[in-house]
């Protein structure tokens, strides 16, 4: 039976493997279409998830002769220029319609220049030209091959040379004098089976095309008209000639992937001594730094209490000091009061004394720090002054180096870069999807389009393709000058329809710009994030196997915020973007993911 184009169109894309069937789908996307043709859309592209899928998508969507068009342009976009050859050539008329069965289908014969032992040889003298069997009643036709009666009657060609033959031949004289025991059939029953169509033939022969033995009659019969078919001889030698060919391919691979294995190990052996060396040097740095500012942490803190002890024990001689005073002062006064008690003759007794003590008696002088205190108190200000501002440029350093790392973090991360692009199908009418699903922006007013389950209805966002089940990726967006946007990562199962709570617990790790430099996660309660610069443009990381989503701002070269995720492979994680409103004619730009900005 010959094979339909649609045949030959899943066998090209059954040849591709995972990742070119991905870029076969990508492409598609993107290829030149007729006028009169519409672009199948991403949706229905991506839930193609397999070669037949796919293959029924394209010849449903445009035919099978314009889905063979499409097919040999997409392959030669993708660099498959052999498989584009082979759908190009197995496509053309003389092969997809009946016709006659070429010489080549019944070349049976052995290669030539071969050794060929005497049995062999006797075998091939013995056997009828058509059947292969042992002919009994030996005869011969017009060109001397052997021919059996019984293939006379059905067949009128030898299948050797291709003569026709009158069915009134003659007895073969060579094969007159055959022994009896070498008219049997050339092998037993065990050895070569027999047809299940034709029981009496051997299935000697192997039609590539289908990759099975078949007999003489099969080979004539409609169903492989056209087909390669060659002796099963012919065929095995050719295998076991592949498979040879093959596992010396294979020997030298394997050799070369130890070799490469045995490189690795040692080069990941002295990465990891590497490693284990700048470790413990990073410890035994900071363990001195550490030391030291312990030390100099007692050393000052005892700066400190030797000063408050120096302190103290001044203010205490003072107030002794002035205590006695005080008590002199008491007495005194008291001394003078009784002599106001006193009569005349006792009051003049000693009056004069009494009150020239009380004239000399002064205020006495505020407390004052004495000047070796004062001296202590100026040198540790300053051993405080000069520490601070050594800690400071410490710090200052530090924080300079460690914003290195960041650049070289980000750098590594976008090494990670995947092509992310808009999914329509997702998008809420009111989105317009342009620049090559690459950019959005909101639009006047919402346009008229199918309300399928993906969309989203009143959250103004829109998914971004592929999805992730595993490994890094990473993606950046240009928002220029906006006001408001809306950045990240949700789960494929998301709730799309209706109020939405965007939060991790839902399945959104987002961040989002609400205000003119106002920034904030969707945690409960929402974060708010402080960011030194506003950034242009924003970079998305997605760990899956580490369960990180990071957000850096690619203008400072900084980071912005992480969360914590656990993922599944049943449930994918998408990018998801909203341009935000417009903000009274302030935010009307549009989203785009753009390129790498090194």
């Amino acid at each position: 039976m010959a094979k339909t184009l649609s045949d030959h169109l899943l066998h090209t894309l059954e040849s591709l493997v995972a990742y070119d069937l991905e870029k076969f789908k990508f492409k598609l996307q993107n290829a030149n279409l007729d006028k009169n043709r519409d672009r199948i859309p991403q949706g229905r592209l991506q839930d193609a998830d397999g070669p037949v899928k796919l293959a029924a998508l394209l010849v449903n969507s445009y035919g099978e002769k314009y889905a063979v068009k499409l097919t040999l342009q997409v392959l030669q976009a993708i660099n498959q220029n052999l498989l584009m050859e082979e759908l190009r050539k197995a496509t053309n008329s003389d092969v997809l319609t009946p016709t006659r069965i070429p010489t080549e289908a019944f070349n049976i014969r052995r290669s030539t220049g071969a050794p060929v032992r005497a049995a062999s040889l006797r075998k091939m003298q013995e056997s009828c030209s058509i059947c292969q069997d042992m002919v009994r009643k030996p005869s011969r036709n017009s060109c001397s091959h052997n021919i059996r009666y019984q293939c006379n009657n059905e067949y009128n060609v030898c299948l050797k040379c291709k003569i026709m033959f009158s069915k009134n031949f003659h007895h073969s004289k060579s094969l007159g004098n055959i022994p009896t025991d070498f008219q049997e059939p050339m092998q037993s029953p065990g050895s070569t089976p027999h047809c299940e169509h034709h029981p009496k033939q051997l299935q000697q022969l192997f039609c590539k095309d289908h990759g099975k033995t078949i007999c003489l009659n099969c080979s004539m019969s409609p169903e492989h008209k056209g087909h390669r078919i060659l002796t099963v001889e012919e065929v095995t030698q050719s295998y076991k000639e592949q498979i040879r060919s093959r596992l010396e391919h294979l020997k030298k691979v394997r050799e070369a992937a130890k070799e490469k294995k045995s490189q690795g190990d040692e080069e990941m052996a002295v990465f990891l001594n590497k490693t284990e060396t700048q470790k413990e040097q990073i410890l035994s740095r900071l363990m001195q730094v550490h030391q030291f500012l312990e030390e100099q942490e007692q050393l000052f803190l005892a700066w400190m209490e030797e000063l408050s002890r120096t302190i103290i024990r001044s203010k205490e001689e003072y107030n002794i000091k002035a205590s006695q005073e005080i008590s002199l002062l008491e007495e005194l006064m008291e001394e003078l009061e009784e002599k106001q008690k006193q009569s005349p003759w006792e009051l003049l007794q000693d009056i004069r004394v009494t009150l020239m003590r009380a004239e000399w008696m002064i205020f006495p002088k505020e407390w004052a720090v004495p000047p070796e205190l004062k001296e202590k108190v100026h040198i540790i200000f300053w051993k405080s002054e000069c520490m601070q501002k050594s800690m400071r440029k410490f710090i200052e350093s530090l924080q300079s180096e460690m914003e290195m790392f960041k650049i070289l973090q980000l750098r590594e991360v976008q090494l990670y870069t995947a092509n992310v692009t808009l999914d329509p199908e997702t998008a809420h009418p009111q989105l317009i999807i342009f620049d090559e699903q690459k950019s959005v922006r909101l639009g006047k007013k919402c346009q008229k389009l199918p309300n399928v389950p993906q969309r989203f209805d009143n959250s103004l966002f829109v998914l971004g393709s592929p999805s992730f089940v595993s490994g890094k990726r990473y993606w950046q967006v240009y928002v220029g000058d906006k006001t408001m946007w809306t950045l990240g990562v949700c789960k494929n199962s998301v709730n799309r329809k209706g109020s939405i709570a965007f939060s991790p617990g839902n399945g959104y790790w987002l961040v989002m710009m609400t205000k003119k430099n106002e920034y904030s996660a969707s945690t409960v309660p929402p974060t708010p994030l402080y960011l030194g610069e506003p950034p242009r443009c924003v970079g998305i990381f997605l760990d899956y196997e580490a369960g990180d989503i990071s957000f850096y701002n690619v203008t400072a070269r900084s980071h912005i915020y992480t969360f914590p995720f656990s993922g599944s492979s049943s449930d994918p994680l998408r990018p998801v973007f909203s341009p935000g409103l417009h903000d009274r004619g302030k935010n009307t730009d549009p989203l785009s993911i753009c390129l790498l900005s090194r």
